[in-house]
């Protein structure tokens, strides 16, 4: 019994400090670039919506993933997303052009049918991915005006930048390049009628 009493009392201690060596999880989100906001109101011209936002199916982890160059994925170790991939890129890319353009109200996917805005953003990531030194972006993004139910413009968008290799630095080159498709897409929005 005493044997018995023992080995449980080890199978415990074992496990227990087995749980107390692990490192911490880390959780990161994609950043807008911070811009000096003047005090003052802006009246609203149009609605905008972000959304939806559509991701590969091997990028809806919450740990973070990449994929290499030979077709399998690797995971970063204790680096997680603090939010849906998807809700992040279009958080930032909603916030990217507000600060283009105040007089734009951005509505992020979903919206109900009777609050539908104007113009919507439509996004769809084909791949996110890096190498030994980049990361690189690769979107589909339609605008769309929702009255008529008719596309503005359909475009492609391609990006690469450097990254180094560890999670930080890649949330900053992903969030480097979501500003990069931002600034494509609020070219577009400029040429709205007002």
């Amino acid at each position: 019994m005493r044997s018995l009493y023992w080995s449980v009392s080890l199978l415990v201690l074992s496990l227990t400090s087995g749980c107390q060596s692990s490192p911490p999880k880390q959780y990161f989100v994609l950043t807008a670039p911070s811009l000096q906001i003047e005090p003052g109101s802006t009246s609203v011209e149009y609605d905008i919506g972000i959304g939806p936002i559509e991701i590969p199916e091997y990028l809806n982890f919450t740990q973070m993933v990449y994929p290499l160059e030979d077709g399998s994925l690797q995971r970063m170790a204790n680096s997680y997303w603090a939010e849906p991939l998807d809700q992040g890129i279009g958080r930032v890319v909603s916030i990217n052009l507000n600060q283009s353009d105040h007089s734009r109200k951005l509505v992020l996917f979903p919206w109900g049918a009777e609050n539908s805005p104007q113009y919507s953003v439509k996004i769809k990531l084909m791949s996110l991915s890096r190498d030994s030194n980049n990361v690189r972006l690769n979107v589909y993004w339609d605008l769309i005006d929702n009255q008529v139910n008719r596309h503005i413009t359909q475009q492609h968008f391609t990006a690469v930048t450097k990254a180094g290799a560890t999670a930080p630095d890649m949330v900053s080159a992903y969030s480097h390049l979501l500003t990069k498709l931002s600034e494509q897409i609020d070219k577009s929005l400029q040429q709205l009628p007002d």
